[in-house]
């Protein structure tokens, strides 16, 4: 029987996928996109939005369209150890390895530390107490997760981003200047992109956009995959609204040299600087407000789908209360690291996992005997893993060269993406004459 989706319902899903896509790194990134590209700013804009936010829709649809359980798609594509080693290093990477751990660093970097001259170091442990504390009060009853962020936590930080950014469109802070080609915008739009990761977080986050529409009383599965999807646009039309406006901001200060050089070597320098002269003394108090909402809801959402996923992969050996306290634990420490350490260690893992989970996505919207039965899973993730730690070799190891730089696409971070997709046709090609052996691995509903 169909049922009827509530409007309501449908907005404050969507509000809370935005807020909890929205962390504190797509706040500092689209500013200095902007004042990097000058006049062609809207076009990197364009091409960040699409590999931001369009994969990232892309990624929760197929996380949808595989009834909550891309672990057991993965597994049907690949092999259900290796999609259990995927799935367990990625919840651990958008987990407490990186991503929570990097969301109250981020907060206390930009909303706590510029308040006080030299904080001694027991502040940030302080302050990280509190603000995990708060996480962990907010993640007990994860079903909810949806409502609290929803109703309350992004239109509060939506309210905050809009003013800076009307702001922003009535008082220009300088004209907007020639600074980059057209090609050369669009490569810097491609890689801003690129870093947020947000496609990854995609898989994950879908647990609580999925658990809150069941709980909301849509049984139907069609219905369901239609609310998600729903949910899923009216968030990135957020966040093409906002993405765009914090882009013209930086476009206003591509003609400040100085303001130049912090979009390319501190940008949450320039982000601080940017919202000073928009708004004044003031301007620090409501960029903290921005960050702490931005960071925190994506915290609430990454440790309460990180807490369902270890249960979920483990069968229920690792409950979702005791998984969550350890969760929160763990990246309480680790935040302390800082927030560049944290970046520095994260970079070459990320850039390593996010080319594979791209081809399984992808490739979880090909008819069956395409995907499963032949061997462009297996062959497309294998390469594209492949090139991405050669190409990290290259990056990082100066004294071997073993040519993956120079790759098509590789000035973009996507030195993967042809010879994955060559291998994935030659896999398609070779199953059709030797069929896969596939262990059927059902997926739950």
């Amino acid at each position: 029987m169909k049922q009827k989706v509530s409007f309501g319902k449908l907005m404050v899903l969507g509000f809370a996928l935005f807020a909890m896509f929205f962390g504190a790194g797509n706040l500092i990134l689209p500013p200095a996109l902007g004042t990097g590209c000058g006049a062609n700013w809207f076009f990197g804009f364009l091409m960040y939005i699409m590999v931001d936010a369009g994969l990232s829709v892309i990624a929760l649809l197929a996380f949808v369209r595989a009834k909550g359980d891309f672990m057991a798609e993965t597994a049907r594509q690949l092999t259900p150890k290796t999609a259990f080693a995927l799935t367990f290093l990625n919840t651990l990477c958008l987990g407490p390895l990186i991503a929570i751990p990097r969301t109250a660093a981020t907060t206390f970097d930009i909303a706590v530390k510029p308040l006080m001259e030299d904080p001694a170091p027991w502040v940030s442990w302080v302050f990280g107490a509190v603000y995990f504390g708060l996480v962990a009060f907010l993640c007990l009853k994860p079903g909810k997760v949806v409502d609290i962020i929803g109703k309350v936590l992004s239109p509060v930080m939506l309210v905050a981003l809009l003013i800076l950014i009307v702001i922003g469109i009535f008082k220009p802070l300088g004209p907007i200047v020639p600074a980059a080609t057209l090609s050369e915008a669009l490569s810097s739009g491609l890689s801003a992109g690129y870093q947020t990761m947000d496609m990854l977080g995609a898989v994950l986050l879908g647990v609580i956009a999925l658990l809150s529409v069941r709980e909301s009383g849509i049984t139907d599965e069609r219905d369901q995959v239609k609310m998600v999807a729903m949910g899923g646009f009216i968030a990135a039309l957020g966040l093409f609204v906002v993405y765009c406006g914090l882009a013209y901001l930086g476009a206003t200060v591509s003609g400040d040299a100085v303001l130049k050089v912090l979009a390319v070597k501190d940008r949450p320098a320039l982000l601080i600087d940017i919202t000073h002269y928009l708004v004044g003394p003031y301007g620090q108090m409501l960029l903290g407000l921005i960050v702490a909402a931005a960071c925190l809801t994506t915290a609430i959402g990454l440790t309460s789908s990180c807490s369902q996923n270890f249960e979920e992969i483990t069968g229920g050996k690792l409950p979702y209360k005791p998984t969550m306290l350890i969760v929160i634990f763990v990246s309480y420490m680790l935040s302390n690291l800082g927030t560049e350490m944290i970046l520095s260690i994260a970079a070459p893992i990320l850039d390593v996992i996010f080319p594979i989970y791209i081809m399984l996505v992808f490739l979880s919207f090909l008819p069956e005997r395409i995907r499963v039965n032949t061997y462009a899973a297996p062959l497309g993730a294998g390469f594209a893993m492949i090139v991405a730690v050669l190409t990290e070799i290259d990056m990082n190891v100066p004294s071997v060269d073993v040519y993956a730089l120079r790759l098509p696409l590789a000035q973009f971070g996507l030195g993967w993406l042809l010879p994955a997709i060559a291998a994935s046709i030659v896999g398609g090609v070779i199953g059709r004459y030797i069929p896969r052996n596939v262990c059927v691995v059902p997926v739950q509903k």
